[in-house]
């Protein structure tokens, strides 16, 4: 268990570096000069300012140079400062990652109980509607991104009926009631988006379990087909969804990102899109990374789950 808890660690490092190599230098090849954002779209710019400004930042210096005092710094606990507000970018992240946690943890826990409803009414009702429709679900769900499904909620529920708030934050500490009424729509397009998947794999697993010898023993036996599904069929087939499941929730914070942009939710995803606009690369380049870091992490916790599980992992036989 130790050999594999180590490749795993060794493979979730290098991908981190990758990711941080690829968001620096990205970042440096988009178009648009951080500087000239900060100090406004002014056409009477100081030429000699704004080189003042790029040395102080430190943009004069080569990439590799930039990279090194940036990754250097994150060892430190330092993720730079914001080249547009001069905030601690670690601030920053701090103030917005509370609404983000609280929007991701709604939304990962309707998508579990949409994935497990939806994917268990097929195999219970044994008739082709429900196949259907939950086929048709899971297939809009997977091929429109986020923003369609929050506009379509926003028009039906804020529009039509006026029942929810269209965009807004309520912290939970001041309004409960508030919050819950902020929280439903951003919540349920972030659940209707990662249920997809979820559905698509566990109904592959539920299948496959389906066949096996075991449930046919337990429907020989003249048990209830609900119980049959439930007893024998669903706890078997969540060890294979597992894996479907830590991506969700490895990408559920990078989903959120869209959805509160929609719904004007403070979290990380609007602190991005203000900083991509500003063109603060440090701040992107915090938020992106910690997004990919928490994605490894829960990826990582899902791997060694699944050694856990299924031994013939820690061994290497089998290949997933």
């Amino acid at each position: 268990m130790a050999g594999y808890l180590l490749r795993r660690l060794a493979v979730s490092a290098l991908m981190l570096l990758g990711v941080s190599v690829l968001i620096f230098v990205v970042l440096r090849l988009l178009p648009g000069d951080p500087t000239v954002a900060r100090v406004g779209a002014a056409q009477n710019i100081d030429p000699a300012a704004l080189a003042a400004l790029r040395e102080e930042l430190g943009l004069n210096d080569p990439i590799p140079v930039q990279y090194w005092v940036w990754i250097t710094g994150i060892f430190g606990g330092e993720l730079g400062r914001s080249y547009f507000s001069q905030f601690d970018v670690t601030v920053l992240i701090g103030q917005r990652l509370g609404p983000t946690l609280e929007l991701s943890a709604a939304g990962l826990v309707l998508a579990v109980l949409l994935a497990v409803v939806l994917a268990v009414l097929p195999t219970v009702v044994r008739s082709r509607w429900p196949g259907r429709l939950v086929g048709a679900y899971t297939v809009a769900g997977m091929a429109a991104p986020p923003f369609v499904f929050g506009i379509v909620l926003l028009a039906i529920f804020s529009v039509k009926l006026g029942v929810l708030p269209q965009q807004g934050y309520v912290p939970l500490t001041e309004d409960p009631a508030g919050n819950l009424r902020t929280l439903v729509l951003p919540a349920l397009t972030l659940g209707i988006c990662l249920s997809a998947p979820l559905i698509r794999h566990l109904r592959a697993a539920l299948s496959e379990v389906e066949s096996t010898a075991h449930v046919r023993t337990a429907t020989g036996k003249g048990i209830g087909r609900r119980a049959v599904v439930l007893r024998h069929v669903l706890p078997n087939a969540m060890l294979p969804a597992l894996t479907s499941l830590g991506v969700t929730v490895g990408g559920v914070l990078s989903g959120a990102v869209v959805v509160e942009y929609v719904f004007g939710w403070p979290g990380l995803g609007s602190l991005i899109v203000d900083s991509v606009f500003k063109r603060d690369y440090a701040v992107i380049q915090g938020t992106v990374l910690l997004l990919a870091a928490a994605f490894v992490v829960v990826n990582l916790a899902v791997d060694l789950l699944y050694g856990v599980l299924d031994p013939r992992l820690r061994v290497g036989r089998v290949r997933r």
